[in-house]
């Protein structure tokens, strides 16, 4: 792995402990669902790909273009926060 690797992977750890602070979602679940997220960007014509997981929604964009970029997001599922609005 080179140092550009380590250091994407060392943000997909920092942006999924985040995450679990928002949403509760485990950290390897969040890391996992995020390097997923981004595979799909990448291969995706709109460079846009989301993946839902339980309590949580992963969003990206994800190019090469340009020297490449990545964009990701972790929110809390919509569903599952409605379900927690009408379980109080």
């Amino acid at each position: 792995m080179n140092e550009v690797e380590r250091l994407f992977v060392r943000r997909i750890t920092l942006l999924a402990t985040a995450g679990k602070a928002v949403t509760g979602v485990d950290v390897r679940t969040l890391e996992s669902a995020a390097h997923k997220c981004h595979r799909a960007a990448l291969k995706d014509k709109s460079e846009l790909a989301d993946l839902d997981i339980p309590n949580a929604k992963v969003e990206c964009q994800a190019f090469t273009r340009d020297g490449g970029g990545v964009d990701i997001g972790i929110w809390m599922n919509d569903h599952e926060a409605r379900k927690r609005v009408k379980e109080h």
